[in-house]
């Protein structure tokens, strides 16, 4: 949550994240079985939070699709090579 709002911007390119960002307080119940709570909420400096939502990407691709899987590729660092690459003057 640190970079958001900083610059320069940060392009984030590929899918939301998984949503999980609280330290997490563990324990063990005394039939072995164990379970974690989470303690914290991290927002951005307006207030917005993204646990469960997770962070969403400024240009969304679509990550480890089978035809990705299959090929051996990456679509999201092939848009983001794109991203990157020297425009045509």
């Amino acid at each position: 949550m640190a970079v958001f709002g900083r610059q320069p911007h940060v392009i984030r390119v590929g899918a939301n994240t998984q949503g999980v960002f609280s330290e997490v307080l563990d324990r063990t119940l005394p039939n072995g079985w164990s379970f974690g709570l989470p303690i914290e909420i991290y927002r951005t400096k307006d207030g917005k939070a993204f646990d469960g939502l997770g962070v969403p990407p400024d240009i969304a691709v679509p990550i480890s699709t089978a035809e990705d899987l299959a090929s051996g590729r990456d679509s999201a660092i092939d848009k983001a090579l794109e991203l990157f690459a020297p425009k045509a003057k």
